[in-house]
């Protein structure tokens, strides 16, 4: 769980960073890329843990 909390404050970083970029007129389209796959991988973590928690429970 801890990794996840980890991941997530990561990417609300990568979000500010990215705003602030986009205020001050940078082109982010990669750092948009990097973000929507880290919310990928975020997601699929999530999925796996939670699975894994349905999993002891039985």
């Amino acid at each position: 769980m801890e990794d996840i909390q980890k991941r997530q404050r990561h990417i609300e970083d990568r979000v500010f960073l990215i705003d602030v970029l986009e205020r001050e007129g940078h082109i982010t389209l990669d750092e948009q890329a990097a973000l929507k796959f880290e919310r990928q991988l975020l997601a699929l973590q999530i999925e796996q843990q939670t699975r894994l928690l349905l999993k002891a429970r039985i």
